[in-house]
Formats: structure tokens, C-alpha cells, sequence
């Protein structure tokens, strides 16, 4: 089993045998002056993203080898075991991830040598709750002192689990959001998606309306197990800001803020019409001309689309060859977040990029028009729906570079800082709308 032993200003991380066949690796050191953070996770596979290139994954047991996402990981990690997570500069891997059953001690002991600050930002723990019949499994992060409020994360579209990570996107969104919080003093609950990680359910068969039921039984779960007189928030990312909205809008709901990423002010028919508006006019040169010389019109293909799958009448349909969402998608299309937004009588803070080719921009001032309470909005130049930077032309194809870099800094940072403010405020600030520019 692998060990991590400290001395010679540096860590040493010795594997077994089977290990470096594995994972393709050997033993690896680091310079203590390397390392910039060191943490303890409570199941070492929450700190594994990413694509796996090369090494071994045997599902719901083992990771090893490297992972390539934002950054590489070499990982050395057992599922349900304690791990050390040591973050890098200027080397090889950007994150190192290992299961050992001392994990508390061995990062205190790097901590000291490296000469970094004792204690972690948040500690883990893997929870479960029930929504309906279905079991869904999350991750409660709590931070280190004095916790100011809770906050519900929730994800995008997508078959993504409790770091909004898709199995060939992971995108980190949530677990970035939870580490934000914290920096903050604010708990955090996030959970795997219907059918994902370690959620019971089908994912296919799950509709719209039952994603959002699932964010109301997290909330109502989080307030009854962990929130208690805590002020508490919900922050939803894209599909997640819809459920967001929805659930913020019950009358029974108890909240002090509500955050809306990336969140379209339109239904989800209309917010489908514009994004293949956007796309199309980023399609290569090629595409483009094929389209126009057989009359096809993306717009027009998408309307249609949208009828065929409306006749539907089964939750899962096959279409074009594979199998899709149909039941979400019927409810997703007839959406209308208006309603929703209209009865927000609580702070609120939306954030869209000026790069988004998914959300348009614009609706932050539908929405700062549209909600009741307090709205802060900011539209973040270079800003993508993914939430990182992006200077060129937005494109969908250049997700694939995306993925690979950081959530955005300044992103994070409002929304850590808003909560906060929030929290200390007692949800009893001004009200009105505020517009900040960038």
C-alpha cells in the first residue's frame, strides 16, 4: 500500500508493486517548496477528475495513475477511504491524491514542513438523504471556525455528479463553489445527480420537475440536519439556477440569498432557439456552406426537433439512434423561470458571462427587472458559460480547452464574498437593484 514519508525538504511517495503497474508510474518525490495546500479528504475520490491517461479505474473501487483535467493528478485512491491531497506549483502534476488510513497525520506533518498554516479549509463528510423513493449521496463541506451559513450547490444539465463532473467533461464547478464557500465560513452541500456517483436512480428516466424536487428535498435535508438558525443560501449553476429559482420561489422556503450562474430568464424552448443561433454561427466555414446549398436552416432543425420529441410520450425514447432524456426534455422545453423570479422577495445575485454562447447575456436585465427583492447582477467580460476565461470568439468547441483551466477567480470570489456579506447581514439588507459594472 502506498506510504508518504517527509525529510530532505521534500515528499516521498513510495508505491507497491501493483501500484506502479497500475498505474504505470514509480515512486515520486516533490519539494516541500512545491507544495501549496494540503488537505484531507473524506473519500478520496472526490479529489479524482478528470480523464484517466494512464492508469486503472475498477468502478466504486480504485483509481490509480494519472487523471488529466484541470491539470494532471496522479492519484493513488480507494473509494470510502481518507486521503491526503497535496496541491502543486511548477510540477509535473498540478494535484496529487493518496488513500492512506493516517491521512490526518501525514498531512499535519507536511503541513509543518513546508511551513504552511495548520488546520485544513473544510473538512468532508459523505451524506445521504432521501427524495421521493430514491436515495441521493453528497458531500457536506464544512469549513475550519466559524461558519457564517449554508449554502445548496446546484449543478448544470447533464448527467454530472456532486463536482458537476461529467464522465468526458469534468468541469469541478461545484466542488470550486464548496472550496469558495468556505474561504467565506460557508457550509456547503452538494449532491450527485439522479443516476450518477453514488446516487441511486436512473438518470435517463429522471424529468425536470423531479430535479427539482430533488433540490428541495437536499434543502430540506440540509436545514433540518446541518443548517440549523444558520442563514442559508441556494446556488445553482445553469439548469441549477432554474431549480434554484423554482425552489426559492415556494412560499414555505426558508432563505436568505439565492445566487443564479449562468441562469436564462427565458424558457428553456426559447433559451434552445438561441443557442442555436449562437452555434450556428460559429460552425466551420465548410458546415456552413453545406447547410445553405441544401436549404437546412439550424434554427428550423431545432424547432423540429423540439415538435418530435413533444409527441413523445415515454420518459426515455430513442432518437436518431440513442437513447435520450425525453421526459426532461418535454419539461425542460415548457419551463418558464418568469413566474419563479417574480416571487424572489430575497436577495439575489446573477452572474453571466459576456462570452456565454449558451445563456444569453441580456437576461441579467430581464431578471434584475423581474425579481422583487434585492438583485445584484454582474455580466463578467471574457467570462464563458463554463465559467472560465475565454479571450477568443466563444465557441463550443473550445470547451475542450476550457476544462482544463481553473473556475474563474474573480467568479468565485463574488460569489464567496455575496454569500458572506449576506450571511453577516441577516438577509436583512436595502432593497432595491443594484447594477455593477466590471
Amino acid at each position: 500500500m502506498a506510504a508518504i514519508r517527509v525529510g530532505n525538504n521534500e515528499v516521498l511517495l513510495e508505491l507497491d508493486r501493483m501500484e506502479k503497474v497500475a498505474g504505470l508510474i514509480g515512486n515520486q518525490t516533490f519539494p516541500l517548496s512545491a507544495v501549496t495546500s494540503v488537505d484531507v479528504l473524506a473519500d478520496a475520490f472526490d479529489g479524482v477528475r478528470g480523464l484517466r491517461s494512464p492508469g486503472l479505474a475498477i468502478p466504486g473501487k480504485t483509481r490509480i495513475g494519472t487523471w488529466r483535467g484541470r491539470g494532471k493528478t496522479l492519484a493513488v485512491a480507494r473509494q470510502g477511504t481518507p486521503a491526503v491531497q497535496l496541491d502543486l506549483s511548477g510540477q509535473k502534476y498540478a494535484r496529487v491524491v493518496v488513500s492512506l488510513p493516517d491521512a490526518e497525520d501525514v498531512a499535519a506533518r507536511i503541513r509543518a514542513a513546508a511551513g504552511l498554516p495548520a488546520g485544513q479549509q473544510l473538512t468532508e463528510e459523505e451524506v445521504r438523504f432521501t427524495s421521493g423513493m430514491v436515495q441521493l449521496a453528497g458531500t457536506w463541506a464544512k469549513p475550519a471556525g466559524t461558519v457564517r451559513g449554508a449554502a445548496l450547490i446546484l449543478p448544470g444539465s447533464g448527467p454530472v455528479d456532486r463536482d458537476a463532473d461529467h464522465k468526458r467533461m469534468p468541469l469541478g464547478i461545484s466542488r470550486d463553489l464548496a472550496g469558495a464557500l468556505a474561504d467565506h465560513g460557508i457550509a456547503s452541500l452538494r449532491y450527485d445527480k439522479r443516476g450518477t456517483g453514488a446516487s441511486d436512480g436512473t438518470f435517463l428516466a429522471a424529468g425536470f420537475r423531479q430535479n427539482t424536487e430533488d433540490a428541495a428535498a437536499a434543502l430540506r435535508w440540509m436545514v433540518a440536519q446541518k443548517a440549523g438558525d444558520l442563514p442559508v443560501f441556494l446556488v445553482g449553476h445553469s439548469e441549477g439556477g432554474y431549480h434554484a429559482a423554482a425552489v426559492a420561489a415556494e412560499p414555505d422556503t426558508r432563505l436568505d440569498g439565492t445566487v443564479l450562474l449562468s441562469t436564462s430568464a427565458h424558457t428553456g424552448f426559447e433559451t434552445g432557439r438561441w443557442q442555436t443561433a449562437q452555434i450556428g454561427d460559429s460552425l466551420p466555414v465548410f458546415v456552413r456552406l453545406l447547410l445553405k446549398v441544401l436549404r437546412k436552416d439550424l434554427v428550423t432543425i431545432q424547432a423540429k426537433s423540439v415538435e418530435k420529441i413533444r409527441t413523445t410520450t415515454e420518459d426515455v425514447v430513442r432518437m436518431q439512434g440513442r437513447k435520450i432524456n425525453a421526459l426532461w426534455q418535454r419539461e425542460f422545453i415548457d419551463f418558464d423561470p418568469i413566474p419563479y423570479l417574480e416571487r424572489l422577495q430575497m436577495p439575489v445575485l446573477a452572474i453571466t458571462g459576456a462570452k456565454d454562447v449558451q445563456v444569453d447575456p441580456e437576461d441579467l436585465d430581464i431578471i434584475a427587472a423581474t425579481v422583487p427583492g434585492p438583485v445584484t447582477t454582474r455580466k463578467i467580460e471574457d467570462l464563458s458559460h463554463l465559467l472560465r476565461r475565454d479571450p477568443k470568439a466563444p465557441t463550443l468547441s473550445d470547451y475542450k480547452r476550457q476544462i482544463r483551466e481553473p473556475v474563474d477567480a474573480e467568479l468565485l470570489e463574488l460569489v464567496g464574498s455575496w454569500v458572506a456579506e449576506q450571511a453577516n447581514a441577516g438577509a436583512s439588507g436595502s432593497s432595491g437593484t443594484q447594477q455593477l459594472a466590471h
